[in-house]
């Protein structure tokens, strides 16, 4: 006869940037809730708000699942990249957080089922913004702001970008929530190395961001109770942040068979 678990102490998730990438976070979920293990807190930066976040208003893994394997398709992210903002970025932002209501509510975060929390960056200081409360659409578009590709986003007297160019793995934020055990979820596992004979000016430019956030990713993660780094394939030199969201390749696959190599080690640090 198997043991119930029992989970003695609360669950933070920290989940990291990462782009398409970001798709693994719903394996990491799925893994987790299936082996009945609750998840009481979560923090996430840039891709992983936008997951975490999702998971946070709904509560359902399944209808998780199915907005990243079924409603971000092609059409929506076409139409979500046409309204363009010449001077602070490619594009002005508004129609993507139009999606991000259609696809996950329009909820305030203090409303949410589980408490959630959005990491984003203030261009004006360079200061870390938390933002845990109101409208959960532009707390995503703001931590998801992706620097020169996305307009800023106006928020009280900041002016936000990517989070990611700052904490791309929020571990303290999930702590400070207050969790009593924490796992990072790192998606920057397999971006290095790079061929040189495969590189270009515009592919070098993306490359260095990534080299910052690889490492701001590895030192983040230090305080973490425990790191999921999921296996994810890397096709070319910088896979295309958008394109990765419809060919999804095995990516949600990648997160959850991580996940699951780890459930008897996570479930002995809540017991």
């Amino acid at each position: 006869m198997t043991k119930k678990f029992i989970q003695k102490k609360k669950l933070g998730l920290a989940l990291g940037s990462g782009g398409w990438r970001g798709q693994a976070h719903v394996g990491v979920i799925k893994a987790l809730v299936n082996a009945g293990i609750k998840i009481d807190f979560i923090a996430g930066t840039s891709a992983g708000a936008m997951v975490g976040g999702a998971y946070a208003s709904s509560g359902d893994v399944e209808e998780l699942e199915k907005v990243f394997r079924e409603k971000i398709d092609k059409k929506s992210l076409f139409w979500a990249f046409s309204d363009p903002k010449p001077s602070l970025g490619m594009f002005k932002g508004e129609r993507i957080k139009k999606v991000f209501e259609d696809l996950f509510g329009k909820h305030k975060i203090e409303d949410l089922k589980i408490p959630f929390c959005a990491i984003s960056t203030d261009l004006l200081t360079g200061e870390v913004i938390e933002i845990s409360d109101g409208n959960l659409a532009i707390a995503i578009r703001a931590s998801t702001s992706i620097p020169f590709i996305f307009e800023p986003v106006k928020y009280k007297k900041y002016r936000l970008i990517d989070g990611g160019t700052a904490v791309p793995v929020p571990v303290k934020t999930a702590k400070q929530m207050g969790a009593d055990v924490v796992i990072a979820v790192n998606l920057y596992k397999n971006i290095f190395p790079v061929k040189a004979s495969k590189m270009s000016s515009v592919k070098s430019v993306l490359k260095t961001m990534q080299i910052m956030m690889y490492h701001l990713a590895r030192h983040s993660c230090q305080v973490a109770d425990f790191v999921i780094e999921p296996d994810i394939e890397e096709t070319k030199v910088f896979s295309d942040p958008f394109i990765g969201f419809i060919n999804k390749k095995g990516v949600i696959e990648a997160g959850e068979k991580e996940t699951l190599k780890h459930i008897a080690a996570i479930k002995k640090l809540l017991s």
